[in-house]
């Protein structure tokens, strides 16, 4: 007598069939994801680095008050809000375990690559190395990344109208292109199936974003 054996849902093998969480997701669905963090991520870079200059004046009134540069960095990472108050927590919590002042604010600058973090980091670096006038230090740096803001902010006022112009100029031959092609039946013939048509489209296209990539360039120099 033979016995047989039922098949299962998984086919002639026996093996079970995947299940829907362990099927790959689409790359469609993966960059989105992806992309959205990067925006939150500079968003929330951004936002940390105009608190800044709040939180090293902080610092220097904790020097000030008597107190040690580690311990300004505490009193400071609980009046910050938000990823910088995090952070300055995280190199107050390093130094109580141990951890040297000057490399755990040297980590922080490893973790978060902006240039006001960077200055930042150097000016309390120094300040723990060689003491002296730390909070006139402190405040001058604070100061320092204040201008920086200030300059920062009005330059983008000033440019706004500049990037106003560039999207309308960008915008401006692909809406004419539509525009055109709905309106007179020769034109979209033309452009869409004839090659002379194809070519003057590609050639335009290219050149349409070409243009605007330049001028977003010049808008950033600016």
């Amino acid at each position: 007598m033979s016995f047989h054996s039922t098949p299962t849902g998984g086919g002639l093998s026996g093996s079970p069939s995947p299940s829907p969480a362990a099927q790959p997701v689409p790359p469609s669905e993966v960059r989105a994801p992806l992309f959205v963090l990067r925006a939150r991520r500079g968003a929330a870079a951004t936002t940390a680095e105009s608190a800044l200059p709040g939180a090293l004046e902080a610092v220097a009134r904790g020097v000030r008050s008597g107190g040690s540069l580690r311990q300004a960095v505490a009193e400071a990472a609980g009046v910050t809000p938000g990823g910088l108050g995090a952070e300055l927590q995280a190199v107050a919590a390093a130094a109580d375990r141990g951890t040297p002042l000057v490399t755990a604010l040297e980590a922080w600058a490893e973790r978060c690559p902006r240039p006001g973090v960077r200055l930042a980091v150097a000016a309390l670096c120094l300040g723990a190395e060689t003491g002296g006038a730390q909070a006139r230090a402190v405040d001058g740096v604070a100061a320092t990344l204040r201008e920086r803001l200030a300059v920062a902010g009005e330059v983008r006022a000033l440019t706004s109208q500049t990037r106003a112009s560039m999207l309308v100029i960008a915008a401006a031959p692909v809406a004419f292109c539509v525009f055109a092609s709905a309106t007179d039946p020769r034109t979209s013939t033309f452009l869409f199936r004839s090659p002379v048509g194809l070519v003057c489209l590609v050639a335009g296209i290219s050149l349409d974003v070409a243009g605007g990539f330049w001028m977003r360039r010049l808008c950033r120099v600016a």
